[in-house]
């Protein structure tokens, strides 16, 4: 799979073969996304340690209401997770060319955002602080039902998090209910989130948020294609559909595909489809600004 040519399908699947004879064109420039859970937060470890060893649903979400708190805060391991995480070489020099953060509105993505990559401008305010922070309701973690999924109100977010900027988020935390919210709602807010992303002007984007939103989005909506373009065979033991970790940082190429006619839907235009490339993250590569490699500049032209 190409950013230069790609086939709307039903059936593309993660080794990025796809089937259909309407090709379409990218709508925007492909984007550099790097996607980071966030640290391990007060409802994690015992739920997080069950389904490691194979627990189901059910007892997994028991284990997180037994352990349940509002907005779950980050543990000191969770902390140290994201200052240790900021300190490796691949990492640092992932970020060092970061335009835009993106977080979801629970504290623990925000403060593992601020731990991995620090304000740089010691104003920490929203509109000088450098790259330029940027909170996304879009991205907060499945919701409804448990406390830890319920959020601050934005004014209470505005005076911890000065330095991030809150205009898309609602003032109120009005969208949480008792219901757990169903997977396909959560995938269509991660796909909406990811569009938003797709219209900005930044090039290299950092998106701290959710294990369970990484999931349903990547995993479960048919308008987000994984594509596996990393090139170290040991990274390759690792499915691309895995759930992401406790501070696991991923590297992509995202790129968003103008809408095709549906024969199968008197010729209505379907919806836009987004490829996430998942790209190796090695020390000394920056594909989209041209800093890499004489391989890694080729590949942002035919990727």
């Amino acid at each position: 799979l190409s950013s230069t040519s790609m086939h709307s399908s039903s059936s593309s699947d993660t080794n990025g073969s796809t089937s259909s004879s309407s090709a379409a064109k990218p709508l925007f420039p492909p984007k550099r996304v790097l996607l980071l859970r966030h640290g391990q937060a007060f409802h994690n470890p015992r739920a997080e340690h069950a389904r490691e060893n194979g627990c189901d649903f059910e007892t997994f979400l028991q284990l997180m209401m037994e352990d349940d708190q509002f907005d779950s805060a980050l543990t000191d391991l969770g902390v140290n997770q994201a200052i240790e995480a900021g300190k490796q070489g691949h990492v640092l020099h992932a970020l060092r060319n970061i335009e835009m953060v993106v977080s979801s509105p629970l504290s623990r993505a925000l403060n593992t955002a601020d731990l991995v990559h620090p304000v740089s401008d010691t104003t920490k305010s929203p509109i000088k602080s450098s790259p330029r922070r940027v909170c996304i309701e879009d991205f907060r973690e499945i919701n409804g039902k448990l406390m830890n999924a319920q959020r601050l109100p934005r004014s209470d977010l505005e005076r911890t998090h000065p330095h991030w900027c809150f205009k898309q988020v609602p003032a109120l935390d009005e969208s949480w209910t008792e219901e757990l919210e169903s997977r396909d709602a959560c995938s269509e807010r991660g796909y909406s989130g990811l569009l938003w992303i797709m219209q900005q002007s930044e090039k290299n984007v950092l998106l701290v948020c959710h294990g369970g939103l990484l999931n349903y989005t990547m995993n479960n909506n048919s308008k987000v294609v994984l594509v596996d373009g990393r090139e170290v065979q040991s990274e390759k033991q690792r499915c691309i559909t895995t759930r992401f970790g406790n501070c696991e940082l991923r590297e992509f190429i995202m790129t968003v595909w103008e809408p095709v006619l549906d024969e199968q839907n008197n010729g209505e235009n379907t919806q836009p489809v987004i490829t996430l490339e998942e790209v190796t993250m090695v020390e000394g590569s920056n594909i989209l600004n041209g800093h890499g490699s004489d391989g890694d500049e080729e590949k942002v032209e035919t990727m």
